[in-house]
Parts: C-alpha cells; structure tokens; sequence
C-alpha cells in the first residue's frame, strides 16, 4: 500500500529527524503509527506487543461485512440467546 503524505507532513516528520529524535523517517512513522494504535484502544492494558497482535488478528479475521441495521439485529439476538443459555447454564450448577 502506497501512502502519500502531505508537504506539511512530510515537514514534520522531518523535522524529527533532522532533531535526533529517530535515526530515519521510517523510523518516525513506525513510531507515529504506535501512537496511533495505542490511542484508538483507550483503556488497552497490554503491551504494544499485545496490541499489534489482536490488531493484526483483526486484519487477518476475514471480509469485511456491512455493519446495517440487519448485522446488529443479527448480533443482538445471537448474544441474547447465548446469555440466556449461560444463564440457564448457570441455574443448573447453583444447588
């Protein structure tokens, strides 16, 4: 995947750089991107490490599908019936 970066952009990274800050704009951007990453998991306790992996898990999870009203009415009874089978589950073990 090509991604192009604005002048300003590209300025910034730079200027980070050229700051000692990383050694190469590659460098910078990996950087830029975990920042990234950690921000759009707010409340995330793992390690970055943790949470490359459940986002690369998340890539590799399959297509893409359509989250209309149909897909959460889907999820919604499915998660329904798999609480009230817990709960019945659940009666079971208490004596």
């Amino acid at each position: 995947m090509a991604i192009q970066l604005t002048p300003d952009q590209e300025q910034r990274i730079q200027a980070i750089v050229s700051a000692g800050a990383y050694p190469s704009t590659e460098e910078a951007l990996d950087a830029a991107v975990a920042a990234v990453e950690i921000a759009a998991a707010p409340g995330f306790e793992g390690s970055q490490g943790e949470l490359e992996g459940l986002l690369l898990d998340g890539i590799d999870s399959g297509d893409a599908v359509e989250a209309d009203e149909a897909y959460w009415t889907g999820l919604r009874a499915e998660t329904d019936a798999m609480a009230k089978e817990t709960s019945r589950g659940s009666k079971h073990i208490e004596n």
